[in-house]
């Protein structure tokens, strides 16, 4: 494919989210205040798939599918985001990551609606549930205020190959933010170190706040042994474990011809990163 037709992809894709945005939000505005609520004692709790973005989240919505997992009617079919939680971050994501006491009530009230938006539809509603969405990587803490109980899947691609990605959103929208400083003449350093940021914080608040209810799995893992990490994932939320389950689910992973990249790129930060950038890529079993 040629750069033009990658960028007109590209544009149309970005198009069709912003058209289902709009149908969101009407949803949202004229539809979901007219649904009954739904009774909170029957609803399980969720199972939340995270990462940073471009780390291959997409492929986990998918398995869970096969597994009968509810993931969302309502999502963009190329990134498997659940629609209505990202319509939620899009607005609320550094509220939800302050978590301020003084904006509980509104915040409560905006990701219930979304939830709800997330839940239409849902043939069983005490059935298996969750969804798939980067950013909530970022503020497990204000979901696990929500659902004491969820489950969170934290998927982490070495963060070299992840700093190459052509997908600046996070960094545009938030960069200034979370490194208060300016980045966007070396936007492959600043990913870097976003990437950091988020996974060290990630893992922290998964392990503190939700023990052995958060599990960990690594992208190359996936990649390199698709059945044996997909295995433990369904282990992990306590699905019985069949071969015609594993045989489907280990289909759905291609590995990206990118893994690795990082090695022949010419940015000096992927090959000598920060002390403690090394670090945080040593935790997550990466070689410097």
């Amino acid at each position: 494919m040629n750069v033009v037709a990658e960028r007109t992809g590209s544009s149309d894709s970005n198009n069709r989210l912003t058209i289902a945005n709009l149908r969101f939000h009407l949803f949202r505005m004229l539809v979901l205040p007219r649904l009954p609520a739904e009774p909170v004692e029957q609803v399980q709790p969720p199972v939340v798939i995270g990462g940073y973005g471009g780390s291959g989240t997409r492929v986990l919505p998918p398995a869970l599918r096969l597994a009968g997992y509810w993931m969302g009617a309502w999502v963009n079919r190329r990134t498997e985001d659940a629609l209505s939680t990202r319509f939620f971050q899009q607005r609320y994501f550094e509220q939800a990551i302050a978590d301020d006491p003084v904006q509980h009530a509104q915040l409560e009230q905006e990701f219930r609606r979304a939830i709800r938006g997330h839940r239409v539809g849902m043939p069983d509603p005490t059935a298996a549930w969750g969804w798939k969405n980067p950013r909530c990587m970022w503020v497990i803490p204000f979901l696990v205020r929500h659902y004491p109980e969820l489950r969170f899947i934290h998927l982490v691609r070495d963060g070299r190959d992840v700093a190459l990605s052509e997908n600046l959103n996070l960094l545009r929208k938030h960069g200034q933010l979370f490194l208060g400083k300016p980045y966007q003449q070396e936007p492959v350093c600043a990913q870097l170190h976003l990437w950091a940021l988020g996974n060290e914080r990630a893992a922290r608040d998964g392990e503190r706040l939700l023990g052995d209810r958060y599990l960990r799995l690594s992208y190359e893992a996936l990649c390199s042994a698709p059945r044996e990490t997909l295995a433990r994932m369904f282990t992990h939320l306590g699905q019985p474990l069949t071969p015609q389950l594993l045989d489907q689910a280990q289909q759905l992973v291609v590995p990206s011809r990118s893994i690795g990249a990082w090695r022949h790129s010419e940015h000096d930060c992927l090959h000598r990163p920060t002390r403690e950038i090394s670090a945080v890529l040593q935790r997550f079993g990466y070689a410097v």
